[in-house]
């Protein structure tokens, strides 16, 4: 039997996309509070990770850009795996003394996510086609929650009797297992291109609808792509729910709404509400993150955790799934793609460092208790992306 007999190359990359989100449900509360515990609850750490991660992070984006361009992703892909366990090795051999390693750690994390996010958007949109996208992205999203269920009570347990850097260990033999599935993805036949950005600058001169959808990472970079008001949210979960296990359990119940969130778009959503679907949930985010924003209280935070789980849930789904058919078109598809996702994500890099540099300053110039007053840039973002998005859905 033949090794691709064992795996397809769709079957692959939903297997990797899972394992990564194990990973990332453990950096997206749990190392947060650890590093925040070693900062000795102070956020000017945090802002000085996060704006260095994302300035490497389009970094490693440009560094492989005509690498992507001539075809050779996997290898580039198994790269950024691989450094991302390094990364994870580094959080182990520096342990509380990580604070004083943040620029390094976050270096790597950028070069690590560049390298690896670059190839992988790529191949998602070779490996599944158009008219499998929303079942796919809808059942990779399903399996998210349910693990995302899963997990935080799991780590929430877990880190009661073991330590942060011990927990590592088995994020470290995921991005093993994740490095063995790679070898059954593989590249297009191999030719060699040019990477060529101003032919792109002038198509994107020509085409309405590429432009807009490069308005839409500037402004999820704010939002739940990885953005500022992620942290501040996970802050003030911190601050209101104190300790792991108590963070695991809010998480755990996030997740749920988030798995029927998942499900609904998979299931139930027609390509042509989507416009009025956006609508709705973006006026409704809207709203909810104006009222946190002044009104920083556990009420308004479980009044976000209910909007963030269902209804910006739906518009991140939607968006993604609006986006990676674009990059299918006539206009992108084999001769702009690594073009695209490399502008696309230092768009994304741009938006997200503004944020943390937005948060910096805040904390160094009025004090940290003001950071919710940030969350009106999400507000405003959140609901311009869904009309963006919405006319890209007509057009």
């Amino acid at each position: 039997m033949k090794v691709d007999d064992f795996m397809s190359e769709k079957k692959a990359i939903f297997i990797i996309s899972i394992l990564k989100n194990i990973v990332e449900v453990y950096f997206n509360t749990f190392f947060i509070f650890y590093f925040f515990k070693v900062a000795n609850y102070e956020v000017i750490p945090l802002a000085k990770y996060y704006i260095t991660l994302y300035i490497s992070l389009g970094i490693g984006f440009f560094l492989i850009r005509n690498a992507m361009k001539r075809n050779n992703k996997v290898t580039h892909f198994r790269i950024g795996i691989s450094l991302q366990a390094l990364y994870i090795s580094l959080i182990m051999i520096l342990k509380e003394n990580i604070i004083n390693y943040i620029f390094l750690v976050a270096f790597i994390k950028g070069i690590a996510d560049g390298f690896y996010y670059f190839p992988k958007n790529i191949l998602d949109t070779e490996k599944i086609t158009n008219d499998d996208r929303q079942k796919t992205y809808g059942a990779i999203n399903i399996i998210n929650q349910i693990v995302a269920i899963l997990i935080p009570l799991i780590l929430g347990i877990a880190l009661t009797f073991m330590s942060y850097t011990n927990l590592g260990k088995i994020f470290f033999v995921i991005f093993i297992i994740m490095f063995i599935i790679s070898f059954y993805v593989h590249d297009k036949e191999y030719y060699d291109k040019k990477f060529e950005f101003k032919k792109f600058i002038n198509l994107l001169k020509e085409n309405k609808s590429i432009r807009n959808s490069l308005i839409e990472p500037l402004l999820s970079g704010f939002t739940f792509s990885s953005g500022v008001m992620g942290l501040i949210i996970t802050l003030s979960k911190i601050y209101n729910f104190k300790t792991n296990l108590n963070l695991g359990l809010v998480d755990s119940i996030c997740a749920i709404l988030s798995l029927l969130a998942c499900t609904i778009f998979t299931i139930k959503m027609k390509k042509q509400n989507f416009n009025k679907i956006l609508l709705f949930s973006g006026i409704i985010s809207f709203i909810t993150l104006i009222i946190f924003a002044f009104f920083p209280t556990r009420s308004s935070l479980i009044l976000y955790l209910l909007i963030r789980n269902s209804l910006i849930t739906i518009i991140s789904l939607i968006a993604s799934v609006v986006v990676t058919n674009l990059t299918n078109s006539s206009e992108i598809n084999e001769k702009f793609k690594p073009e695209y996702y490399c502008f696309r994500d230092n768009l994304f890099s741009i938006s997200r460092s503004l944020g943390y540099i937005l948060l910096l300053l805040v904390c160094i110039f009025i004090g940290k208790e003001y950071i919710s007053y940030i969350m009106i840039i999400p507000a405003i973002s959140i609901i311009l992306e869904a009309i963006i998005i919405g006319k890209l859905c007509n057009s």
